[in-house]
């Protein structure tokens, strides 16, 4: 493989606005370089990032010469925006990667530039890296456009945790040798033989035994992999229970409709998974105490919920809190699946 990632954006999305140097693609790339390049440790590696600078794209389709560069390399990084949904060559490009490496693949990243109404079906289950929030009028707005803000810290977290999974990929196809589907081995992943931690392998676990009730929690940057989480989890024949707190349109709902409706379903669950990418972290850390509050409720007749965490941070003290009793998964990637696996495995 000639490069190890292919940007995959819309032209419109890295137009250079007056007072910036770059557009933010070409920023957004400069600075992944240098993520990936502590990751990996290599900067020859970092470097073969492929992006399309000489605007090489067709009229129509995919010209041979890009289709050979998607051939060509080991991940895709897609932008996802409304340009790129728009953009009837990038969801060829798109089309030309999922043909090579197959739907749901863990080879495919999105980055969130901003907020879309409708993805790509073929995106729905993949991990997201959001680069956008809710201003104080609740519009959406991205990261770092149309300049460059070093006082956002939350631009250079997302673009971090990004480096980390791709470089546990990279790692992985190179230790493979780029067969498509053969897993690094039976035993630990090279991240775990690093940190002294384990991971669930890729082979199916067995649901919880019983007719199990879950509830799925985090935080507001979370929403799209707690939603993720809940349907794997829905697929294994379980019962799942989102919180109002931790839905999307909140809008009109009072304080303390959002604090009976968390208690309602804590009630009546068997199990709470809280996910934890982005956070933030003062909304996780609040669902752990109400889970804990239930805990100490259900002691009067009923038995308290199993509180599992997951996360990406090493650092399991970040929230504050660590109750007695608390599984917590440290995963490379958070994905729906790893955390899910995690779950599963009694």
């Amino acid at each position: 493989m000639e490069h190890n990632v292919f940007i995959s954006y819309a032209w419109v999305d890295n137009e250079v606005y007056p007072g910036a140097d770059k557009g933010w693609v070409s920023t957004f790339v400069d600075c992944l370089r240098k993520h990936l390049a502590h990751e990996l440790g290599r900067r020859e590696e970092a470097e073969r990032i492929w992006l399309d600078y000489e605007q090489m794209r067709g009229n129509d389709s995919v010209t041979p010469t890009i289709r050979a560069t998607l051939q060509a390399s080991r991940t895709l990084v897609l932008v996802l925006s409304t340009g790129y949904l728009a953009s009837a060559w990038c969801q060829q490009e798109l089309a030309v990667f999922l043909e090579k490496v197959g739907e749901g693949s863990d080879r495919i990243f999105v980055v969130q530039m901003s907020s879309v109404e409708q993805e790509p079906e073929a995106l729905a289950d993949l991990v997201k890296y959001r680069f956008w929030y809710l201003d104080d009028r609740r519009r959406p707005s991205t990261r770092w456009f149309p300049h460059i803000d070093p006082t956002d810290r939350e631009y250079s977290f997302e673009q971090q945790r990004l480096a980390r999974d791709l470089a546990d990929k990279l790692r992985e196809l190179l230790a493979a040798g780029d067969r498509d589907a053969v897993p690094l081995s039976d035993g630990p992943t090279r991240a775990a033989l690093t940190t002294g931690k384990t991971r669930a392998v890729a082979t199916p676990t067995p649901a919880p035994v019983g007719d199990h009730f879950v509830l799925v929690s985090g935080g507001e940057n979370d929403r799209d992999l707690i939603y993720q989480t809940a349907r794997r989890l829905e697929e294994n024949e379980l019962g799942v229970a989102i919180p109002l707190s931790a839905m999307a349109d909140q809008a009109g709902i009072k304080s303390s409709v959002l604090s009976r409706d968390l208690r309602t379903k804590l009630s009546l669950c068997d199990s709470v998974l809280i996910v934890y990418r982005s956070g933030p972290l003062d909304q996780v850390s609040q669902y752990l105490i109400e889970c804990l509050k239930a805990g100490t409720r259900a002691r009067k007749g009923h038995a308290a919920p199993s509180i599992d965490l997951c996360q990406t941070q090493e650092d399991h003290l970040a929230l504050g809190l660590h109750p007695v009793g608390m599984r917590i998964h440290v995963v490379g990637k958070t994905s729906a699946d790893d955390c899910v696996k995690q779950f599963l495995a009694r």
